[in-house]
């Protein structure tokens, strides 16, 4: 039942589709039409010994010979034509004899069923020949029912086809979902990613339409996503145990993490905990591409701004690069400018230090990482953290990835937890989240205008971002909401000529 609660969906498609099939299949084919006369061979009585009739003789005679030339000749067509219509059976009774032939109309099939009829009896009778040698045949034919008018076309019809069709359609629809799961090696439940991940699962995310996944708990509070958030948030709380530093990560990518990360973190500071938020997936490009997994910094719209590479580089401090989102309580550390020159930063030493600092300057600590099988990144960062919270998604994570994956980190000492994104939820396992009303927080705040993208604002000088001297008063800048992202850095003393 679990099967087709799953794919119950694919199972009505292929029957759907085997209807279909069925309708255009009887669509496409030529009606024919099909007509019997039936005839009685009975011994003749006229000579001493009856002779008792050889009916499967009977029927060869009936169908070639002279009687198909007789029949040919009398409606007008080659013998070879006539030959695949012409056909001639023994009914239940032994001595009646059922000649049929079909025709592309109800009168063509009624015609020359009853020509052949009449041409066998003529050559069985002998009615071309004298009276003495009728008298010594050895046989009697009568033609005992006429050649009927067909009232619809033979063959199997639309009501014996269409539910042929719906069985085939379930049929091949249950095959496949059967045989697609054998074979399908993606997590598929809670329990699922538990038994692979050798870990507890806290929490199931479901997947939210209409809003941006990273931002469900802010632009969608009342949705379901925005309440598994809420689930997840309480439960993660005991599995700290004093800790601060949070290690967000995926096996493979396109797990969701960058979002489960975002709405944790986004969850936590409005329950009144100050967290800092880090993209530390340096790895990631700078840039958008299609189909592509988001990181952090593009979530956020910090591509260019100076992060965690400039923190561990020692070119900037904690208070450059924590940048206030609008969320009270939350800062958000880009992942750097320098990121993709620098790939060698993450040394236990310099993660330590950073990461210490962090800690000491707020409640608790959310990092995003590149996927843990991916690059060594993650593995590193996992030694510097408390807790791990890897998450996979139903529709794409394999099983032995998040089993290789919890494997990597829980040989680097901090415990596994894992969260379930995707998850399927209802009849057809979707939900839809309904955007009410704006939290209180961001009620006060002055839409963006529709036609402006979204962007860091350039400084007086038009440089197109901030000196490093300017990162550390950016805590007094305030923010605006805009429409593809929920906060906007906007400076209340720039001029306005220079953006």
């Amino acid at each position: 039942m679990t099967l087709l609660r799953r794919h119950g969906l694919w199972v009505i498609i292929a029957t759907v589709v085997g209807i279909a099939g069925a309708w255009l299949y009887h669509a496409s084919q030529t009606p024919v039409y099909l007509s019997t006369a039936q005839v009685d061979v009975e011994p003749n009585a006229a000579i001493g010994t009856p002779v008792t009739p050889n009916m499967a003789t009977e029927q060869q005679v009936a169908t070639s010979g002279v009687v198909l030339g007789r029949t040919a000749a009398a409606l007008g067509v080659s013998t070879q034509n006539l030959a695949g219509n012409l056909s001639a059976k023994v009914s239940s009774t032994a001595t009646v004899l059922s000649i049929s032939c079909t025709g592309p109309s109800p009168r063509a099939a009624q015609n020359c069923a009853q020509d052949a009829a009449t041409a066998y009896v003529g050559f069985r009778n002998l009615l071309s020949a004298s009276k003495v040698q009728q008298a010594r045949d050895p046989y009697h034919v009568t033609l005992v029912t006429n050649a009927s008018l067909p009232a619809n076309p033979a063959g199997v019809g639309k009501k014996i086809l269409l539910p042929i069709g719906a069985i085939l359609g379930l049929a091949l629809g249950l095959g496949g979902i059967v045989i697609r799961d054998r074979f399908d090696n993606r997590v598929r439940d809670r329990a699922d990613l538990e038994r692979y991940l050798e870990a507890p699962v806290l929490a199931g995310i479901p997947r939210v339409r209409r809003v941006d996944p990273a931002f469900v708990f802010a632009r969608a509070p009342e949705s379901r996503g925005a309440e598994a958030y809420r689930y997840l948030r309480s439960r993660i709380a005991p599995v700290w145990d004093g800790g601060r530093m949070l290690l967000v990560a995926g096996p493979q990518g396109l797990e969701g993490c960058t979002s489960v990360a975002a709405n944790l973190a986004q969850s936590l500071a409005q329950a009144g905990t100050s967290v800092i938020l880090v993209d530390a997936d340096l790895r990631h490009p700078g840039r958008r591409q299609f189909g592509a997994r988001r990181s952090l910094s593009q979530v956020f719209e910090a591509t260019d701004r100076p992060g965690l590479s400039e923190l561990l580089a020692g070119t900037a401090t904690l208070d450059d690069v924590a940048l206030p989102t609008g969320v009270p309580g939350l800062r958000f550390v880009a992942a750097g400018k320098s990121a993709d020159r620098i790939m060698d930063v993450f040394e236990t030493a310099k993660l330590t230090g950073a990461f210490k600092n962090m800690k000491a300057a707020t409640d608790m600590v959310i990092v995003d990482s590149a996927p843990v099988l991916a690059v060594s990144d993650t593995v590193s960062l996992a030694h510097a953290s408390d807790v791990v919270l890897m998450v996979a998604d139903v529709r794409r994570t394999d099983r032995g990835a998040v089993s290789a994956a919890a494997h990597m980190i829980q040989a680097s000492g901090p415990p596994v937890v894992g969260v379930l994104n995707e998850e399927r939820a209802g009849v057809n396992g979707w939900v839809t989240a309904r955007v009410e009303r704006e939290p209180e927080w961001l009620a006060d705040r002055t839409p963006a205008v529709p036609d402006r993208q979204p962007s860091w604002r350039p400084d007086g000088n038009g440089n197109g971002q901030r000196p490093a001297a300017v990162l550390g008063a950016l805590p007094t800048l305030s923010y605006e909401l805009t429409d593809t992202m929920p906060f906007r850095l906007t400076d209340p003393g720039a001029d306005p000529k220079n953006g």
